[in-house]
């Protein structure tokens, strides 16, 4: 359930954790959820987000009653992900290292909080998300959210490799520091699902906690997941993910502050630890290297794509391969090319254009067009060689 990734960032104050709730229009069950979270966690941060029932009073109470329940007020209805981004600054600025982030509508059990600070002490550098195992007694899992978890697992360990069962619970332990490095942008829903894909493909570890939840009976649920907009939010998430990782997976990292060399090692770690063999990662990688030098400029995504397909290879990987023939590295390659092509084209072959106003055009486009194939077939074949010994140490390494 876990990744084996390091992150660029460390934690270097002792851990201090936070919650973070968001509320929409929750008066009737705010005040319980503080004063229950207080019992495990003092410290708490309530985001209201922009509610037009008495949630702003009752907080105002809370807040006068104790110091340590901090509020954040936003004037209109923002979102999830913009309370949660809003509560993140709050507890980075009070010099927290860590947010438990719960749902303000008793969803989540309190009592579940130490588990995660347990699970925080153990690796602090994970995203800790819980996992809804135990069933509330009163009323089990609503038919929706349970094809809605698997949903969502099914298209996260496709996206990222991970096998993590329950990718939608809002019941979460961020770290701070390295969370508020991925930059993510979403206003709603999708903030979460965005936080968890970015976290996997960063070198973040995600790791699973077992948690209690409450489902409410349908008369007495408030509920502001709006079913297709916040779907269709989510949905968009996911299909960025995926056209990322299969179309430009040299961009699946893309934290601030990593180097090329971790992100690379981020990218080959997840896709031998989803579906490749080192034999089968390999053959990929000097398959899209093979089809990147080949001169058919302009087709050659079209070819990896039904080659990969064909062979049964990793995309992500073929399509990294093929990437090498993009601008920074494409005139060397041509260079290259054309001096190899010097070296094994016979002139006789362009002897017919010798007295042609076309001979130089003729004799050179003959040496890029062979000297590539064979540079094709020989960096292909050094990709393969070099990436086997990689990706071997890697898996030994897991």
């Amino acid at each position: 359930m876990s990744t084996n990734h390091r992150t660029a960032f460390s934690i270097s104050l002792p851990v201090r954790a936070v919650a973070i709730i968001p509320t929409y229009n929750n008066a009737g069950t705010i005040a319980a959820v503080v004063a229950k979270t207080a019992e495990y966690l003092p410290d708490s941060i309530v985001v209201n987000d922009g509610s037009t029932d008495e949630t702003k009073s009752v907080l105002a109470r809370l807040a006068e009653a104790n110091a340590r329940v901090h509020k954040i007020e936003f004037e209109t209805n923002r979102g999830k992900g913009a309370a949660l981004r809003a509560g993140f600054e709050k507890a980075l600025a009070l010099g927290f290292t860590h947010a438990i982030t719960l749902d303000a509508d008793g969803q989540h059990s309190a009592a579940d909080i130490p588990a995660f600070l347990g699970s925080i002490a153990l690796d602090p550098k994970a995203l800790w998300i819980g996992d809804r195992v135990l069933e509330s007694e009163r009323t089990g899992q609503p038919r929706r959210s349970a094809a809605g978890r698997r949903f969502g697992s099914f298209w996260y360990k496709f996206i990222t490799g991970l096998d993590i069962r329950d990718t939608q619970c809002g019941f979460r332990a961020y770290p701070l520091q390295e969370i508020a490095a991925l930059a993510c942008k979403g206003d709603r829903y999708e903030f979460e699902q965005e936080a968890l894909v970015k976290a996997a493909w960063n070198g973040i570890l995600v790791k699973s906690v077992p948690v209690r939840l409450y489902y409410a009976p349908r008369n007495a649920a408030v509920s502001h997941f709006r079913p297709v907009r916040d779907f269709l939010r989510i949905f968009w998430v996911n299909s960025k993910a995926v056209m990322i990782k299969l179309f430009v997976p040299f961009l699946v990292v893309d934290m601030p502050g990593a180097t090329w060399r971790q992100k690379m090692s981020a990218l080959f770690r997840h896709e031998l630890q989803a579906h490749s063999t080192p034999k089968e990662a390999a053959w990929s990688l000097s398959l899209g290297v093979f089809i990147g030098i080949l001169p058919i400029y302009g087709f050659q995504v079209l070819a990896v794509i039904a080659l990969a397909m064909a062979l049964r290879l990793n995309k992500p990987l073929a399509f990294l391969g093929v990437s090498i023939s993009s601008l920074p590295f494409l005139p060397f390659i041509i260079a290259a090319a054309v001096a190899i092509g010097k070296l094994v084209v016979p002139r006789a072959w362009s002897a017919g254009f010798v007295h042609s106003r076309l001979a130089p055009y003729v004799s050179g486009g003959m040496d890029w067009f062979f000297g590539s194939i064979i540079l094709a077939f020989g960096a292909a074949g050094i990709c393969w060689v070099l990436s086997y010994a990689a990706f071997r140490g890697m898996r030994r390494r897991k």
